[in-house]
């Protein structure tokens, strides 16, 4: 019996926005929300610490962990 495919939820979301990190099953800690005039805006940081940006939710801006903290 070959192996199932892992979950969606296995994988980081990030490697649709370039995120080279091979961790498996993220974890999310939240650095900031703030309420603004736009929206809210939230800064997020993955366990491989990646940081995103997200506005009303939807991922906006996206910075890559630095090479070595994969």
């Amino acid at each position: 019996m070959s192996p199932q495919a892992p979950d969606a939820q296995d994988h980081c979301p990030l490697r649709e926005w370039g995120c080279t990190a091979t961790a498996s099953r993220p974890t999310w800690q939240l650095l900031s929300h703030h309420p603004t005039s736009d929206g809210d805006i939230e800064y997020c940081k993955c366990s491989c610490n990646a940081v995103v940006m997200l506005h009303q939710g939807q991922l906006a801006k996206f910075t890559a962990p630095s090479a070595g903290e994969h």
